[in-house]
């Protein structure tokens, strides 16, 4: 079967089209002929070495949509034939995958596989960030820090649904659009406005209930500043800094929880609720990913660049 690969740690340019045995499948497993791959910032990561991958060569990304074509003994609720995307799908850049059959989840026929594998990682992170750990209920307000990327308009989009109120943060005018079309009440422009002030406003000062976080070591102070007494603080990452100083004493005089989240370790199940959470909510067309960029199966060096570049909005996805 065909591949993306690369053989040796680098820039976008190691990124290169090879040959694999097709893999067999394991009981539970089933396969998938991708239609297409979605691309994340930590593929990049374990591009440069900054992860350490396993073996050479190695067959990178983890979103993924595509079609069942076989399965294994002990799958029940899949089918050959059934569209379904997945996260967390290790090797997603290949032409076939196989992975637990708990891991894939029902793609709406509305949808096309570059939106199926649009969806993926983003909108998983989002949900168990959301809920499995903020524990964000109807009513409440949320703040959701860069809601033109990703995560961030996926955030907004599920946080609508569940009846929050979104308060979303973005650096331009055309990334406030892209979050009030994700939904959000309110946007505020960080690079025009005091955001600290602002959420503190729309709060009657008492804070905001939950604070989706994707730069703790940039944030946390101020963060801290904005939570209401008892509420929370997800944080998705620490870009600049992943040994951020921890204010205790701050965090304390609030009685705030600041919580982690990392998709790759959250307990299954909870993987699972989310997954089937995020396809009823697209069944009923209440989410949509944002595409930035579709690339070709050749062109992996030219998404890994456009993303790393960060001069696009939205997924960078690869059609296979």
């Amino acid at each position: 079967m065909h591949v993306i690969q690369y053989k040796e740690y680098g820039e976008p340019n190691v990124l290169t089209v090879g040959e694999m045995e097709k893999p067999t499948l394991k009981q539970g497993q089933v396969l998938v002929k991708v239609g297409a791959s979605g691309v994340n910032p930590v593929d990049t990561y374990f591009r440069k070495g900054i992860r350490e991958v396993n073996s050479f060569p190695h067959v990178p990304h983890f979103d993924l949509a595509g079609e069942v074509v076989e399965a294994a003994d002990g799958v029940q609720n899949l089918s050959i034939g059934d569209r379904i995307w997945a996260t967390n799908a290790k090797g997603a850049s290949a032409e076939y995958v196989a992975l637990d059959a708990s891991a894939a989840f029902p793609l709406p026929s509305h949808l096309t596989y570059e939106e199926g594998a649009a969806v993926a990682m983003a909108f998983m992170t989002a949900h168990l960030s959301l809920f499995y750990r903020a524990n964000l209920k109807k009513e409440e307000k949320v703040l959701i820090y860069g809601a033109a990327g990703a995560v961030g308009q996926a955030a907004v989009q599920l946080a609508k649904r569940a009846g929050a109120f979104v308060i979303a943060t973005a650096g331009n005018d055309e990334k406030s659009q892209i979050a009030i079309k994700a939904g959000a009440d309110v946007v505020i422009n960080y690079k025009e406005e005091n955001v600290t002030e602002r959420v503190l406003g729309l709060t009657d000062e008492k804070g905001i209930d939950v604070i989706l976080d994707m730069s703790v070591s940039e944030n946390l102070d101020k963060n801290l500043d904005m939570i209401r007494n008892g509420g929370r603080i997800v944080t998705i990452g620490s870009p600049v800094n992943n040994t951020p100083e921890l204010p205790w004493r701050k965090l304390n005089m609030k009685n705030a929880a600041l919580l982690g989240i990392l998709l790759f370790t959250v307990d299954p199940n909870e993987v699972g609720k989310a997954g089937h959470d995020i396809s009823a909510g697209l069944a009923q067309k209440l989410l949509g990913a944002h595409i930035g960029e579709v690339f070709s199966f050749e062109e992996a060096d030219k998404a890994h660049a456009m993303l790393e570049s960060k001069s696009v909005d939205g997924r960078i996805i690869i059609k296979h």
